[in-house]
């Protein structure tokens, strides 16, 4: 049954097209501050609420963090300013094209929220989508008068956890946030919107009288208590671009359920549409992979959407989302592995194109795993190791290496650069250049071959140097503005961990560690080891690396 339905999906999934999604970047609206002197009046006060809970410590805890990730030291930002942690944030990517460097980011931006420049990472982490960090970051600040309890409420709104905001008392300090920030905007729209879901047509009548009063514009938030007084269902015109807060409020007023949501959606959002079960299938799906796309969710958030939301679809959904989605759930109940394996691969090159190459893999990988000791799969030996080094399972990719023949050997060669736990690493490395002649390994290659082994440390046999150095030095690639490198050198040599983890970052470039010049590379991998971050230098190294490394296909 799978092959047939294969033979149909086959063709749809080779020919999506590569989508050049929308750059976040000051797509939100941008930080402003967390408070200000307390107002008298406080917002939805004419609306009775339970009261905060008396505990933080009892709230979950965020996702925990991948088991690989170092530890951040508490005075990580000790020294830089919010101005100056302000002008580096400018020049990096937020969201990051590189998963390791995104995760890496968002953990230093978690990092003492109520230290100096603490508004200003908070408002990174907003940028980014960063929405478990957040919420764990802001922890601290659910007391009544705390400049950021709206902030926090509402990114319990976007973790999907509505009682727990609607039952945050938002005083005065959220109030007399500047006018045209987040935090004010939360403050007195959050309680027009728990007071509507709870059908107190008066409360959020006041909370929406109080809001225009001061200056918040409530249009949507109003239209959609309107429609959902008047019955109403017909659509809403929707904003350039959707928050969190809009898509609650759309939802109330029984307009939530466009695709077109999506594109438009903030990284908060994304995150929120990605758990909501409620939400339609098609706009779930769409918002998950942009999510995924763009380092908001994982491979693991990923695939609980795509099992989740493929019963759901109906059989003529085609958009290529839904076509992922149909075949990834039917592949986790089919015992042949060869047909298991046609799955993977036709999945992982589909990923590829929509730019959700890691994440795919990564929801793939419990799929992938012992098929490497099935004969019926040696043919995909190559999208064997290629899913598991992805997914960060090296051992399993190390078996697809091994038993996949001559025709995975380079693979080694990728392996031995970034896990030097296993001593199939350093046979691999000594046995270099015969690898790289038998295999073909492009010189450029050979060059970042030797670079990044270099810079983590690691021993180089000398004639896998000088065969890479028989190919002249790549000059393309992202080299920064003078300067940065030596103010990188200088920041991981004084242990200034935040610093060094943002300079990185900006050093690498607007396409990641893919696209970074040598000299870049090299030296933000140096630096990351420097301050102590070894795993995150190997899986950045790792992406530097994979992202040109030759892929041959199935045998």
């Amino acid at each position: 049954m799978l092959a047939i339905i294969l033979s149909g999906w086959g063709p749809a999934l080779a020919q999506v097209e590569r989508r050049e999604l929308p750059v976040l970047q000051g797509e939100s609206p941008a930080p402003h501050g967390l408070g200000g002197p307390a107002e008298e009046s406080r917002p939805g006060s004419g609306y009775r609420r339970p009261a905060l809970p008396q505990s933080p410590s009892s709230l979950p805890e965020a996702a925990s963090r991948a088991p690989e990730a170092s530890a951040l030291p508490l005075d990580a930002w000790r020294g830089l300013g919010g101005a100056a942690q302000e002008r580096l944030l400018a020049q990096i990517s937020l969201p990051s094209p590189s998963p390791a460097l995104t995760k890496l980011i968002a953990q230093a931006l978690a990092t003492d929220p109520k230290g100096e420049g603490g508004e200003v990472r908070l408002a990174a982490l907003e940028r980014a989508g960063r929405v478990e960090e957040l919420a764990e970051a802001l922890r601290g600040f659910g007391g009544a008068d705390e400049p950021g309890a709206a902030r926090y409420a509402l990114a319990l709104l976007a973790e999907g956890r509505g009682d727990e905001a609607c039952a945050m008392e938002l005083g005065a300090g959220s109030a007399a946030a500047p006018a045209n920030s987040n935090a004010k905007r939360a403050a007195f729209l959050i309680p027009a919107y728990c007071a509507a879901a709870e059908g107190d047509k008066d409360g959020a009548s006041l909370a929406l009288s109080l809001a225009r009063d001061s200056g918040i514009d409530a249009g949507l938030a109003a239209n959609a208590i309107d429609r959902l007084a008047k019955g109403a269902s017909r659509g809403a015109i929707l904003p350039r671009s959707v928050d969190v807060l809009d898509y609650l409020f759309l939802k109330l007023g029984q307009a939530g359920g466009s695709t077109e949501i999506a594109a438009r959606a903030t990284p908060e959002l994304l995150f929120l549409l990605a758990q909501d079960e409620q939400a339609p299938a098609e706009l779930r799906l769409a918002a998950a992979e942009r999510a995924a796309a763009l380092n908001i969710i994982d491979g693991e958030g990923l695939g609980s959407v795509y099992r989740k939301a493929a019963p759901q679809l109906a059989k003529s959904a085609q958009s290529p989302a839904a076509l992922r989605a149909k075949l990834f759930a039917t592949l986790e109940g089919q015992a042949a592995a060869k047909i298991r394996a046609e799955s993977i691969e036709a999945l992982l090159a589909s990923g590829k194109d929509a730019r959700i190459e890691i994440p795919i893999a990564e929801a793939l990988a419990q799929a992938n795993a012992g098929l490497a000791e099935d004969p019926q799969a040696a043919g995909f030996a190559e999208t064997g190791v290629r899913v598991a080094a992805l997914a960060g399972e090296d051992q399993a990719a190390w078996e697809w290496a091994d038993t996949g023949g001559e025709h995975v050997r380079s693979w080694q060669l990728l392996l031995g650069a970034i896990d030097p736990v296993d001593e199939r690493a350093r046979a691999a490395l000594d046995a270099g250049v015969e690898i790289a002649l038998k295999t073909e390994v492009p010189g450029p290659l050979l060059q970042r071959l030797v670079t990044v082994l270099d810079a983590l440390d690691e021993e180089v046999p000398i004639p896998l140097w000088e065969l890479a150095g028989k190919t002249p030095q790549p000059e393309d690639g992202y080299l920064p503005e003078t300067g940065l490198l030596t103010t990188l050198k200088e920041a991981a040599d004084a242990g200034e961990v935040g610093r060094t983890v943002l300079l990185v970052a900006a050093a690498l470039g607007p396409n990641g560690p893919p696209g970074a010049h040598l000299i870049a590379l090299g030296d933000g991998l140096r630096a990351l080891k420097r301050v102590g971050l070894d795993a995150e230098a190997r899986r950045i190294a790792f992406e530097a690396l994979y992202a040109h490394w030759p892929a041959r296909g199935k045998v």
